[in-house]
C-alpha cells in the first residue's frame, strides 16, 4: 500500500474536531501516512502554543 501525504490544513481540522477526518485514525493505525518538512513547519507554531513540546523531535 502507498503512503498518503496529509496536508497541514487536514491535520489542523483533525486536531480540532476529528469530526470529518476520522479516516486519519485509520491511516495512522495502518502506518500509511507520510509527511514532509513543510507540513511539519506549518504545524509547529500550534504545537508550541499548546505547550506540547514533547511532540517535537529534532
Amino acid at each position: 500500500m502507498n503512503n498518503i501525504l496529509v496536508d497541514s490544513s487536514a491535520w489542523i481540522e483533525y486536531f480540532k474536531t476529528h469530526k470529518d477526518y476520522a479516516f486519519i485514525d485509520d491511516l495512522v493505525d495502518n502506518n500509511s501516512i507520510c509527511t514532509n518538512d513543510l507540513i511539519l513547519t506549518e504545524l509547529l507554531p500550534s504545537i508550541i502554543h499548546k505547550k506540547e513540546k514533547h511532540l517535537i523531535v529534532l
